[in-house]
């Protein structure tokens, strides 16, 4: 992977407000960039917010923090820090938002090609690791840090080696493994063999239950079919009875008929009811007067800024306007501060949607409501029950009558029928019990359901508490098969540094018979506990360069003040050094850091990029009329410059005043 530096802007904050672009006039990222800021510019807190703005570390600012970072005597409630990247040639661009009226940080987004613009601090899984505090300051390099890398407290070097190297990866499986270990074991609960035998008695009498339950349910199915075959006997005797006696025969046929098409309009008027009583609205015409009333109150149609924000960043790009209208910049201006009227959070969308749900399922104007349609099909239903109860009360007067007049037959086969749909509906409850889900505080369990869920369960348990041993060792061995990776590969690596960093320290300390005599959690120099500052400094980059040099991933090298304390022949020899051991170098410098530097560093790019900038105060006022013609960028509070030879002649004396 390749993440290059393609620049960064700011806004309403402490930093000039200014855009700064490190693309060549191909698009490519410069090869080499120098940034000439006077003392007072701004250096060290743009680095921060550089870090800040990559890592998601202004998430967990104080309110005092993001505060301490508004400009003096400006009243804008907000300042923003736009840091953009490439990823292996794609954009990347985070955008740091600081709430100056409540104290907070607000982050976004933007991946063109990986969901456009989102909220939040968001970069892609392969690109996150890389943004952490830790390892970036790895190659946004400082003086302080070089001091870290000499002092054993801190273990700096090998923390380089484990980053750069990407040996964090075996600890952040320990610790994975760790965390699923201790994840499993909680939830195993009991450990202990009396544990262990608890659960298989629970286990043991779980399934004795089964068996009974499904005997159980054989049994009653078996009688269920005994009894509705003698139920339907004796009502085929009792009909072709009272069908046979004169004095019953035209009204049971007229009663038979009257209770066949009652028990039908029953059916079909219950089937309607029921699917009504399903929906909420139906139940009271509170609840559609109030759905209503939520949506008159919800906001106006907003579109999810997520998903659409993306379009109207590239609408202001285009030619013309969708519109057919040039693009104009008062276009692009309007389209871009309009925007924010029709964008909203992501829960815009459900919002549309439930107002859109709402519409299709209250009622129109002119239809009856959902409770008025209810109750109209209760008193359906009510209609069809009382016709059926009617009909089956004719029937049973006739059954009476014969009985009444001596039909002793009929007298016992009623009674027959009784006693059959009696057990029916017994064995029908035992059977509805045993399908049924069961509650948990059941005793004795009457559902099957409930018994393999409890089944389910247990056995889980048990498992987990046999497996509980066996994965302690696992993860063991796994942790220090991860352990003694890391020691040897660090060690071998830091062999192998220590021979490549010594070959170019020779090579820049010509005059200093310096070297690194091993690395142990820090760099440790031959024959000397300490160094000079220069020292240092070189030994520093040399190092770090060098571990840069060796992994499978690019990063730019960002460097505040990079020749500063270091002797003019060490400045020529780590200039000429610093394009052949980074993909991307961009120093934040003074004019007293060209002399030895400049150079040999442009000669060893080719190519360099110069940009000086400067405040804009009543002492830099003499300055704007030596701008040059080209190249220049002003803004309310500061001055870009791109241009070689501005970069070369601008003076101590400018610098001083600036």
């Amino acid at each position: 992977m390749r993440i290059d530096l393609a620049g960064w802007s700011s806004s309403g904050l402490r930093t000039p407000d200014i855009e700064i672009d490190l693309l060549d006039s191909n698009g490519e990222p410069a090869k080499v960039a120098l940034i000439q800021m006077p003392n007072g510019t701004g250096k060290t807190t743009t680095l921060e917010l550089i870090k800040a703005t990559l890592s998601n570390e202004a998430a967990s600012w104080t309110p005092d923090q993001v505060r301490r970072l508004r400009r003096r005597h400006d009243t804008r409630a907000e300042g923003q820090f736009i840091v953009k990247l490439l990823v292996n040639g794609r954009p990347l661009t985070f955008e740091l938002t600081l709430d100056f009226e409540n104290g907070v940080a607000r982050y976004r987004t933007t991946n063109v090609g990986s969901g456009g613009i989102v909220t939040g601090w968001a970069p892609s899984p392969e690109v996150h690791q890389f943004l952490s505090p830790e390892f970036l300051r790895l190659f946004i390099f400082d003086g302080e840090f070089a001091d870290e890398l000499f002092d054993p407290k801190k273990a700096e070097a090998d923390r380089a080696i484990d980053a750069l190297c990407q040996l964090y990866l075996l600890g952040e499986v320990s610790q994975f493994a760790e965390e699923e270990w201790e994840r499993r074991s909680k939830a195993s609960g009991p450990k202990t063999d009396s544990g262990l035998q608890r659960y298989l008695n629970e286990q043991t009498a779980l399934i004795k239950r089964r068996d009974e339950l499904q005997k159980m349910d054989s049994h009653a199915s078996r009688e269920i079919g005994i009894h509705s075959k003698e139920i339907a006997d004796l009502e085929a005797k009792i009909n072709q009875r009272l069908a046979s006696m004169k004095s019953t025969q035209a009204e049971h046929a007229t009663a038979l008929n009257a209770l066949g098409e009652a028990e039908r309009d029953l059916l079909a008027a219950t089937s309607a009811a029921m699917t009504a009583i399903r929906m909420p609205l139906a139940m009271n015409a509170a609840f559609g007067a109030s759905l209503v009333e939520l949506k008159e109150n919800l906001d106006l149609l907003r579109l999810p800024e997520n998903t659409s924000a993306q379009f109207f960043e590239e609408l202001i790009n285009e030619a013309e306007c969708i519109c057919g209208r040039e693009m104009t910049s008062g276009a692009r201006h309007e389209i871009t501060t309009r925007s924010k009227r029709y964008l909203d959070a992501d829960e815009s969308g459900t919002i549309n949607a439930l107002k859109s749900d709402i519409d299709k399922f209250t009622a129109s104007q002119g239809e009856d409501s959902p409770d008025e349609k209810l109750a109209a099909q209760l008193r359906s239903l009510g209609v069809a029950r009382r016709a059926q109860h009617k009909a089956e009360q004719l029937v049973r007067t006739l059954k009476q009558q014969l009985i009444d007049e001596g039909d002793e037959q009929l007298k016992a086969w009623e009674a027959a029928l009784d006693e059959h749909k009696s057990k029916h509906a017994e064995f029908r409850a035992v059977i509805d019990s045993i399908a049924g889900e069961g509650h948990p505080d059941d005793k004795p369990i009457f559902s099957l359901k409930l018994i393999e869920r409890k089944l389910k369960e247990v056995s889980a348990k048990i498992a987990e508490i046999t497996e509980t041993v066996t994965l302690r060792k696992q993860t063991d061995i796994l942790k220090d098969i991860l352990v003694r990776a890391a020691t040897i590969a660090r060690g071998q690596i830091r062999d192998e540094l220590v021979i490549e960093a010594n070959q170019r320290i020779k090579e820049i300390l010509i005059n200093d018979p310096l070297e690194i005599s091993k690395i142990d959690r820090s760099l440790r120099l031959a024959g000397q506990d300490g160094a000079s500052v220069g020292q240092t400094l070189s030994v520093g980059y040399t190092f770090l360069m060098s571990v840069l040099n060796r992994g499978n991933n690019n990063f730019p090298l960002v460097v505040d003040s990079p020749a500063n304390p270091i002797d003019g022949d060490v400045r020529e020899n780590i200039a000429a050094l610093i394009p052949s051991l980074c993909t991307q170098f961009v120093g934040f410098t003074i004019n007293t850091e060209r002399p030895g530097f400049v150079l040999p560093l442009e000669k060893a790019a080719g190519t360099v990029k110069y940009l000086t900038m400067f405040r804009k105060t009543d002492g830099t006022a003499r300055l704007l009329p030596g701008l040059p013609v080209a190249g220049v960028v002003q803004t309310e509070s500061a001055v870009l410059v791109e241009d070689r030879d501005y970069f070369m002649s601008f003076g101590l004396k400018d610098e001083k005043e600036a």
